[in-house]
């Protein structure tokens, strides 16, 4: 935050800007749920996901046509979670709840149990980020210390060399181990105290059967692929989801240039704690904006969540732009690689960097 902002016109900025995002669509006639362009994303999302697959049964000839055709399915999991499953779950594609209750199974279909990724990206990210203790998506099995307040190992002094490799197995393990971790053995502090409906244990199961039925057991069944063949395949796509989509989402609040509160209430407005937590991406790249479902663009998407990510791109210059006015930092990159490059950065200089303590009592794990 600034310091020539005085504390009389600190209501003045959020005000402002929460005035003109929604003059933004009121003026210009729009929904904040989907429009067209974010329908035409879910029926090449579901056409890609699909068929890609029966390409898989139709063009198979050999192990390796194989291979390469169960990646290119695989490439369409990424694709579901960025521009589907993620604004489902928010309730952003539509004000009909069947609607996002329905595309929020596309998760469950790329093996992640959606009830328990609502509750923790809800609960335990959104209103918490980059406060050790809190935010679940800084745990990472204890592999990185991603804030000055993480107590150090040993382990740590490599973790901007060995990241990519832990990231690409950040998907596979939430498929086969962190599900049932949070759901049945709740050993994390951040698991504990959480009670979930019978109907979601009967969900997950059926979900990780037809998960792993599509997955592994119909191309050994039906193409005759060996079972270590598939498993191999399997695998790959699986880092290569976990890596794309782990880079995709760490890099837009654990880097250098962000704040790292000891709470969530150290800021006088929450619009401040997303402006300090959260930096942007390539917002000028049509390619990141088409394909990365607005995860580059997160600051308006921790204001405003509820908000599809078709809109994200228009929305955001309004909020650099009022940012500017009230000489308030709006963090960005201006490409990804750029964004990369200040995560790497984060982790190589808290490798070393000494442990910041917490106050005793101060950090409680929510949920």
């Amino acid at each position: 935050m600034s310091a020539i902002i005085t504390n009389s016109e600190i209501p003045a900025f959020h005000t402002v800007l929460y005035k003109r995002i929604n003059d933004y669509f009121r003026e210009n006639n729009r929904s904040k749920k989907a429009g067209f362009e974010m329908w035409f994303k879910i029926w090449v999302g579901l056409f890609w996901y699909f068929g890609s697959y029966a390409c898989i049964y139709i063009f198979t000839t050999g192990n390796w046509s194989f291979f390469w055709l169960y990646l290119f399915h695989g490439l369409s999991h990424v694709y579901l979670v960025f521009n589907i499953a993620h604004d489902a779950n928010h309730h952003a594609i539509s004000h009909k709840p069947w609607v996002n209750k329905t595309l929020s199974y596309t998760f469950d279909a790329c093996g992640i149990n959606s009830y328990l990724w609502r509750i923790l990206h809800h609960d335990q990210h959104h209103y918490c980020m980059n406060v050790h203790g809190q935010d679940e998506t800084l745990a990472a099995r204890g592999f990185f210390r991603f804030t000055p307040h993480t107590p150090k190992r040993i382990i740590h002094r490599f973790q901007h060399l060995y990241f990519p490799f832990v990231y690409g197995f950040l998907t596979l393990d939430w498929v086969f181990v962190k599900d049932f971790d949070y759901f049945v053995f709740k050993k994390s502090h951040l698991a504990k105290g959480l009670k979930h409906p019978a109907r979601e244990y009967v969900i997950m199961a059926i979900a990780k059967a037809l998960y792993l039925t599509w997955m592994i057991v119909l191309p050994i069944v039906v193409l005759g692929i060996s079972f270590w063949w598939v498993a191999i395949a399997f695998t790959i796509a699986g880092f290569v989801i976990g890596l794309t989509a782990s880079i995709v989402v760490q890099i837009v609040h654990p880097n250098e240039t962000a704040d790292f509160p000891k709470t969530t209430n150290e800021y006088d407005h929450y619009v401040f704690y997303v402006l300090g937590t959260t930096a942007d991406y390539a917002a000028k790249s049509p390619i990141a904006n088409s394909v990365l479902g607005g995860l580059n663009l997160h600051v308006i998407h921790h204001l405003f969540p509820q908000i599809c990510h078709t809109h994200f791109p228009a929305v955001t210059k309004i909020i650099k732009a009022t940012a500017g006015e009230y000489g308030i930092t709006y963090r960005e990159a201006k490409t990804m690689y750029g964004s990369i490059v200040q995560h790497y950065r984060l982790l190589k200089q808290l490798a070393t960097e000494p442990y910041i303590p917490e106050p005793s009592g101060e950090l409680m794990a929510t949920g």
